[in-house]
């Protein structure tokens, strides 16, 4: 029986990420496709209001619902833009990610966000995170998210999302303005390093990759993995088709064997092992993982969406074995139909597998909604070129989302393709990013690195070391409200 005396439940929840979450939700998309946003930001009526309620949140961990009813009905949308602009500021101090700490009234929001992977309290409203990146763009009239430091997921977006969140005691440390070394290795050579079938099945013709687990592959990981720590790698990428069973167990054995907690001697963490088939499926995913090499656990694990056709041009210029003389050929895989993202101390990193780099109609809305700061991009084509798919590729996510992109291939293509086939400078990485904290420009920063076996690192060519990016953390130079 409902008691009839009971008092109503409040037109809104105290939480400050619920809050926010009602509040994001209910401003209408309109007042952001003018000036209108722009003009109620620059306010000083409005940003005083937002400071008080970040004031309030801080001290008390909550906002009176009594007092966001008041200031909406006094204000409208306006009132709702400035009282978001407070819970924001406020919230900066729940990221694990931000400059600002000491805030003992927020722990329970940030202790929501490190145990559920959300600072909002239930998931059916989808998720409210951290900010760790900002489009890559010059700073002009702003989008509805590019106001604030948090990334509002909408449910339908979070459904697709396997998200998970690095515990502390398994994070780098990672400082927020100091570049981090990334290292590339081909791992594969030659086309003895592949095995490759064609077959008719389905009235069309498919292929399968997967690498040849021999004692020479072998012997090149233990090789990569010992020159990765004497370059100074924190963190490393290897190839598509360089994965199966075998060698991923491999892998995780050598990592965890060379480990030393001495960071000066062995300063690599996390290494994404490349992609390739992986399980006893027919077809099998081509899937990526990625390991922490201090306990060989998988942290992040990705199967490729969109399998790759190959036409008649390529299979001959790749000189592919066994490949039919005309017609297309598909890759036979089974497709990923989920996101994979991982929230660290380097930022939130996800992996897009070659082919899914240029099909992002599978995954840019969701990664566009949780704002991934970093790309993992294994790839299995011919030597990466300047001004070609990779690098427009990794230039339109710099754009859109303000990633760092980071794509590794292997030799074997490039040893069958003669110079004047593919003239120019032929590379096996590319690491992109935005070119400043400041977004004044389109430009982003492009390094192309290589290596001439597979178990060299990928290097610069001016100056033979490894290629660099930056971590993903908010900064206070995207947010002016935060400071006040």
């Amino acid at each position: 029986m409902t008691d009839q005396w009971a008092a109503p439940a409040p037109a809104h929840p105290a939480d400050p990420a619920d809050l926010f979450i009602r509040l994001y939700d209910a401003l209408p998309d309109h007042r952001f496709q003018g000036w209108q946003a722009t003009d109620w930001h620059r306010d000083p009526a409005v940003r005083r209001r937002a400071d008080e309620i970040c004031e309030t949140v801080l001290a008390l961990g909550r906002l009176d619902p009594d007092l966001t009813e008041e200031i909406i009905e006094a204000d409208g949308d306006r009132g709702r833009f400035a009282i978001l602009l407070g819970l924001d500021a406020a919230l900066a101090y729940a990221s694990p990610y931000s400059p600002y700490h000491d805030a003992p009234a927020l722990s329970g929001v940030l202790i929501q966000y490190l145990t559920e992977g959300r600072l909002n309290s239930d998931e059916r409203d989808g998720a409210l995170l951290p900010r760790c990146a900002f489009p890559g763009r010059p700073l002009g009239r702003r989008t509805k998210a590019e106001f604030f430091g948090v990334h509002r997921v909408p449910p339908a977006e979070w459904e697709r999302i396997d998200h998970s969140v690095l515990p502390a005691v398994n994070d780098a440390h990672f400082n927020r303005d100091e570049p981090v070394t990334i290292g590339c290795a081909p791992v594969l050579e030659t086309f003895d390093d592949v095995e490759i079938g064609f077959e008719h099945r389905y009235d069309m013709t498919l292929y399968r990759l997967r690498p040849v687990d021999s004692d020479a592959v072998r012997k090149r990981i233990r090789t990569i993995v010992r020159r990765l720590d004497e370059a100074g790698a924190r963190i490393a990428v290897m190839p598509e088709i360089a994965l199966s069973d075998g060698l991923l167990e491999h892998w995780k054995e050598v990592a965890y064997d060379t480990a030393g907690r001495d960071r000066d001697q062995h300063p690599l963490r996390y290494i994404m092992l490349g992609s390739g088939p992986l399980g006893p499926g027919d077809p099998p995913p081509n899937r990526a993982v990625l390991i922490d090499r201090w306990t060989g656990e998988e942290l992040l694990v990705q199967d490729k969406l969109s399998g790759f056709t190959l036409d008649q041009d390529q299979m001959r210029l790749w000189r592919l074995p066994g490949a039919p003389e005309s017609g297309t050929a598909d890759e036979h895989i089974q497709p990923g139909t989920r996101v994979s993202v991982l929230d660290m101390a380097l930022g939130r990193l996800a992996v897009l597998i070659c082919e899914d780099l240029t099909r992002s109609i599978g995954w840019e809305r969701e990664l566009l909604a949780c704002g991934v700061s970093h790309l993992l991009v294994p790839i299995f084509s011919k030597p990466i070129l300047r001004y070609r798919w990779e690098q427009q590729g990794a230039e339109r996510q710099i754009a859109t989302l303000g990633s760092w992109v980071t794509v590794a291939n292997s030799l074997v293509v490039g040893t069958v393709i003669p110079d004047d086939e593919l003239p120019g400078p032929r590379y096996t990485a590319l690491v992109a990013g935005p070119e400043g904290l400041e977004r004044t420009s389109y430009s982003g920063t492009v390094q192309f690195a290589k290596a001439k076996t597979g178990d060299q690192l990928a290097v610069l060519d001016d100056t033979e070391a490894l290629p660099t990016l930056l971590p993903g953390a908010p900064y206070d130079v995207w947010h002016s409200h935060w400071t006040g």
